[in-house]
């Protein structure tokens, strides 16, 4: 896959401009002539007129390296790598200082299939340029296609931090992950498949999959063959939780209390369980009630004790919880759903009215994010 090298496109211009006056014949009318044409076709589009006026100017000075930056630039972007290859490698030879062309020439040589060419060239090149966003990228990709999967996490972890937004690097970070707890869990049953362990891996790699009904079969298997691991307890009562069986997810949650008591996670859980088959609210409280006073700022908890107290006609209680609920996390749609409740049961219509509003936008917010999550799908299947 090729991306932008526009920073390294910019930087070519600069090395151009500021080659060294060494020669008469480099800085020659003729060749600024070329030179402002080949920059006027690449503006206009035209890559094959802009290529032969760069061979025209390596013709007349053979000894102005970057022009044979510029001009490797384009073939590579053309796809026409051999002759990129070629051409940068005699560029570097003239003036081995020229960071964008180690780039370029370290990129071509990993379209053509032999990354443990480009490794090195793109190193150098990503120590020069440490904030080129291609040299980084291109570098993750040689260093996957090296079996290098930590190095290449690395690279990729430094984009994420400069660019959170940065969708290939996420998309390249999640699949190595995946890749790696394959590689993990062909590992874990190469030595004994048997184990609890085994079968809790197999059921975590199944669920990322969202293969649901092998992941409660392998979780399953882990709590036959450890029937007091809370881990493969607490994964088996999650998937059940998660996929709304309120019944099993109840019965599950109680297990791994029986072995892991002031589990809060497993307390606020087991609560909203009973709170959906709307039974025991002072049973709920009680697990709400534990699982608060030892996790104080655990936001689920407070915003299902809320729920509760609204439920029992306590809605001045339910405030109390909404509003630190609030506070940790603000931009949670049922939060600002449950202070609407709270605020309309105390006869407080205003602040119902702007909490449903902020409801409301945040609930668009999330739609329209899924949504354009699922047309960018879309679009990449179609290519």
């Amino acid at each position: 896959m090729r991306v932008s090298t526009a920073s390294l496109g910019a930087l070519a211009v600069a090395l151009f401009l500021a080659q060294p006056a060494s020669n008469a014949q480099e800085v020659s009318p003729e060749v600024q002539r070329l030179y402002a044409a080949a920059q006027a076709a690449q503006v206009a589009g035209r890559s094959e007129a802009a290529m032969e006026d760069y061979r025209s100017i390596l013709r007349q000075a053979p000894d102005l390296a970057p022009a044979y930056n510029n001009l490797g630039r384009l073939l590579y972007n053309a796809g026409r790598f051999p002759e990129a290859v070629s051409i940068l490698t005699k560029g570097l030879a003239i003036n081995p200082e020229m960071p964008p062309a180690r780039i370029m020439l370290g990129a071509s040589y990993l379209q053509l299939g032999q990354p443990e060419r480009a490794q090195p060239l793109l190193e150098a090149g990503v120590q020069a340029m440490p904030d080129d966003r291609f040299a980084r990228m291109t570098l993750a990709r040689a260093l996957i296609a090296l079996s290098q999967p930590q190095q290449a996490a690395a690279q990729l972890d430094q984009l994420i931090k400069t660019d959170p937004k940065d969708q290939e690097a996420w998309y390249l970070l999640g699949k190595l992950h995946l890749d790696l707890s394959q590689e993990a869990f062909h590992q874990v049953q190469m030595l004994n498949p048997d184990t609890p362990i085994a079968h809790q891996l197999e059921g975590e790699i199944m669920e990322g999959m969202q293969n649901t009904p092998g992941a409660v079969a392998a979780y399953k298997q882990a709590i036959a063959a450890a029937p007091n691991n809370p881990q493969s307890l607490m994964h088996l009562a999650d998937i059940y939780w998660h996929t709304g069986d309120w019944n099993s997810a109840r019965a599950a949650y109680r297990q791994v209390l029986a072995v892991e008591p002031g589990n809060c996670n497993a307390e606020w859980r087991l609560a909203n369980s009973l709170n959906e088959l709307g039974e025991s609210p002072a049973e709920a409280l009680g697990y709400l009630n534990s699982a608060i006073e030892a996790c104080p700022s655990l936001v689920q908890a407070h915003a299902e004790r809320a729920r509760v107290l609204l439920r029992t006609g306590k809605p001045a209680d339910a405030l109390r919880d909404l509003k630190l609920a609030e506070a940790g996390a603000p931009d949670e749609p049922s939060v600002q759903q449950l202070l609407a409740q709270a605020y309309r049961a105390l006869g407080d219509p205003t602040s119902a009215e702007a909490a449903n509003q902020r409801f409301q936008a945040l609930q668009r917010a999330m739609h329209q994010a899924q949504e354009g999550h699922a047309a960018t799908v879309i679009q990449a299947n179609q290519h």
